[in-house]
């Protein structure tokens, strides 16, 4: 008679333990879906920046530049680099160590236009190479 109240405590037991075991893969698989919908919405966003940035640079709404330090930015977190668009790479290096907002109105006026001379005269060195890797950026974007 024991020996059958054990058994049965024990089927009861296993049965427990299978349905919290189910219970918890079921909810271990819609946290990996939860996460994944997560990293495919910003995936999309940020092939959407950089879109928006890219025709901005295209139609000069946006300077080279400044879209430059933008795209750094973008590309990073999807894998891509910067250095895969030598023009854009380089304009990046050129600009990348350049104080902003604060620091460059701190700076003295002839600092402040050295600087944007270096900058004007490697944006318009450059101008003609990046607006063609920006094409190629919008079609390497689509097949991200």
């Amino acid at each position: 008679m024991w020996i059958y109240l054990l058994v049965a405590l024990g089927l009861l037991i296993i049965v427990g333990l299978t349905a919290y075991a189910v219970k918890l893969l079921r909810a271990l698989k819609r946290q990996k879906q939860q996460l994944e919908n997560a990293r495919l919405a910003r995936v999309k966003r940020l092939k959407e920046s950089i879109e928006i940035i890219a025709r901005a640079m295209q139609n000069d709404d946006c300077n080279l530049s400044e879209g430059a330090i933008r795209l750094k930015m973008l590309l990073d977190p999807l894998g891509l680099k910067i250095t895969t668009y030598p023009a854009m790479a380089e304009l990046y290096e050129v600009v990348k160590e350049m104080p902003t907002h604060q620091a460059r109105k701190a700076l003295k006026k002839n600092e402040r236009m050295r600087l944007d001379l270096t900058r004007e005269s490697a944006e318009a060195k450059l101008e003609p190479k990046i607006l063609l890797e920006l094409n190629q950026l919008l079609l390497d974007i689509e097949n991200v």
